[in-house]
């Protein structure tokens, strides 16, 4: 148990000794993006744990009622660091995560080394009287082929996540042991792995996004329903086009569009596909039988995208970013092709506004990965003005 004794340091003193023991968690950020390159080129693998502190409040809030702890959240974080330092290897790192909590990054570890320092880490606390929360992350490039997703799947995951009822011996769990919560949501769990070892998403973005989101929805309104009045009378079915596409970090979402082709576009695509004129799991015609003579002229000007807008508004799209594929054809892409699932999708990026679109799959992936990579507000205004100029053009890839 904790030593009563134990002399209580002043608050002013707290944060230069928790900034000696942690990286900020900008510092963290740089080292788990790095990490993550560094696996991806090499074909390793590494760990992540996120550990959260039970403050009195999330203690008594929820459902498990614990003692409330004697030490300030800062001087537990003081003693959390202070056993990671002598825990953990030179190679590991520690510190603070944007998204909450202290993460522990352990390279070249598996879930099961991961669980075996996880358990150490709550077995110290509990002697301590501090009670924490974790999650086990696992981050590899390649499971087991090349084109395999990075990330565990549901399937995968059963291998890998903390089992709370026996020890790395197979032995009943002691009383210790099943203070661990290792709560892994199975539908989420590869985006929330990208979501740690990816750059975070910039809030000047947002703010653009926001801001000309909204103006476009106003601006374009009378537009959208002159099209939409347009549909109607020329085709059978509905105005809008819905299809579930792959949005950042792998998260589906719902995106929206004029509608184009004929109502069953879709149960035709499977009899084209030996005339796909694109390399790569993506499709593409020239000359698609099932687009509608309205639908041509609405997908060179793009209006077809204007819907977009609200994707955008709501948060799974951002004005410029790499184009969303059918999440059926993100399954399909190499490992470094999903790197562009980075940042959010977008209603244009370097590809959509190139001179020449007649380049192959892994070159267009190349442009996303180069735009995930450099993004910039410069870049970014740029990309909008020069999408106007190929629109007026009639130059937007589709």
């Amino acid at each position: 148990m904790s030593d009563p004794r134990r002399r209580k340091i002043p608050q002013r003193q707290l944060q230069p000794r928790l900034r000696c023991l942690y990286l900020s968690a900008k510092e963290m950020e740089r080292a788990l993006v790095k990490e993550r390159m560094r696996c991806d080129r090499y074909r390793q693998w590494f760990s992540l744990i996120v550990i959260e502190l039970l403050t009195s409040t999330r203690i008594h809030s929820g459902t498990r009622r614990l003692p409330s702890p004697k030490q300030s959240e800062p001087e537990q974080l003081l003693l959390l660091g202070k056993y990671l330092r002598r825990r953990l290897r030179l190679t590991d790192e520690r510190g603070m995560l944007l998204k909450g909590g202290v993460g522990v990054m352990l390279p070249m570890t598996d879930a099961i080394g991961a669980r075996t320092v996880l358990r150490d880490i709550v077995s110290s606390m509990h002697a301590e009287g501090i009670e924490i929360e974790a999650n086990i992350f696992c981050y590899d490039p390649a499971p087991s082929h090349q084109d395999q997703r990075p990330l565990l799947d549901p399937e995968d995951s059963e291998q890998s996540e903390v089992d709370l009822d026996k020890d790395p011996e197979g032995h009943e769990a002691t009383p210790r042991d099943e203070l661990i919560d290792t709560t892994l949501s199975q539908s989420t769990i590869a985006a929330d792995h990208l979501a740690y070892c990816a750059p975070s998403f910039p809030a000047w973005k947002r703010w653009i996004d926001i801001m000309g989101s909204a103006c476009g929805i106003v601006i374009a309104t009378p537009i959208v329903l002159g099209a939409g009045l347009a549909i109607k009378m020329t085709s059978r079915g509905p105005v809008f086009f819905r299809q579930v596409r792959a949005g950042q970090y792998g998260r589906p979402f719902a995106m929206y569009k004029l509608r184009t082709m004929v109502v069953n576009a879709e149960d035709l695509k499977s009899t084209l596909l030996e005339l796909n004129e694109r390399d790569g799991p993506a499709f593409k015609m020239k000359n698609d039988p099932r687009v509608t003579k309205l639908g041509y002229f609405l997908r060179k000007t793009g209006i077809d995208e204007i819907p977009q807008l609200w994707n955008v508004l709501k948060g799974d799209m951002s004005i410029v970013g790499p184009r969303p594929l059918p999440c059926h054809e993100d399954r399909d892409c190499k490992h470094w092709h999903r790197q562009r699932l980075d940042t959010k999708p977008g209603l244009t990026c370097i590809w959509q506004i190139s001179k020449s679109r007649d380049v192959s799959f892994e070159e267009w992936m190349r442009m996303d990965l180069h735009y995930a990579r450099s993004r910039t507000i410069r870049h970014d205004i740029a990309l909008m003005f020069k999408t106007i100029g190929a629109v007026i053009l009639g130059r937007v890839g589709h």
